[in-house]
């Protein structure tokens, strides 16, 4: 019997549209994958959320302090943290309300890759923390109130909690406590497939497109309170009336 082999010519054409089939799947699993981490990245703003509403029955409805300036012995923070570590400021945010969730790996995003905090070549010890607040929880019209984020605001001063942005996505290795949508700031805003997954301070999360004009307003805007609310992004102004702009 005569027996038959590929010839090159059928080699090769397999081979191509191996190739092809691969090239057209390949980024459709990197998409699924990443819609999967986006997905596990909203479970966990979700646990935050109802850690978040545990903490506000325990608190008189006052919003966790971002840090805690100076507290009795300076207990380290658990997380890598740059003032909890550099500055002897204690306790973050994360810290206050993870007795209620009980869970460290809910704070840390499966998407952020950027890594632990490093302080003069050397990595700080903690859990990592991929989340921070949004800055103008603390920042009013009239500044500050004291020490940066050292003050739990207050629900009632708060128009619409349901519309009003508390928790944002951030990166590990910066561990900032605060964010705006500034360019220098808003690392973890377009994380997943160009947006990120935000709490409210009602305590529930939602996953937002981020708008694509923010790159277009200069950091100075979001830098200036009284400006930054004329932007029309209510959903960052605790003080504003009037419907989420996405």
């Amino acid at each position: 019997m005569k027996k038959r082999a590929f010839t090159l010519i059928e080699l090769l054409v397999v081979i191509a549209i191996i190739a092809i089939l691969a090239a057209i799947l390949f980024p459709v699993f990197a998409q699924a994958k990443a819609a999967s981490k986006k997905t596990a990245c909203l479970s966990n703003s979700k646990q935050q959320g109802v850690a978040l509403y545990l903490y506000l029955n325990d608190s008189d409805d006052n919003l966790p302090m971002a840090n805690y300036p100076n507290t009795p012995g300076n207990v380290p923070s658990a997380f890598s943290y740059r003032a909890a570590r550099a500055q002897f400021v204690a306790l973050n945010w994360a810290d206050l309300i993870q007795p209620y969730a009980k869970n460290y790996q809910i704070f840390k995003c499966p998407e952020d890759n950027s890594g632990p905090l490093v302080i003069g070549g050397n990595a700080v010890p903690g859990y990592p923390l991929s989340y921070a607040l949004n800055m103008y929880i603390y920042l009013g019209l009239a500044g500050f109130p004291g020490f940066l984020g050292s003050v739990g605001t207050s629900m009632d001063s708060i128009t619409n909690h349901s519309t009003k942005l508390f928790i944002v996505e951030s990166a590990s290795s910066i561990s900032q406590e605060v964010v705006t949508p500034a360019s220098t700031k808003r690392v973890g805003l377009s994380r997943h497939l160009l947006g990120g997954n935000y709490v409210y301070c009602d305590t529930h999360a939602h996953f937002h497109t981020m708008p694509g004009s923010w790159a277009q307003i200069p950091d100075s805007t979001w830098s200036n309170t009284t400006i930054a609310q004329n932007t029309g992004y209510n959903q960052w102004f605790p003080w504003l009336d009037g419907p989420e702009k996405w």
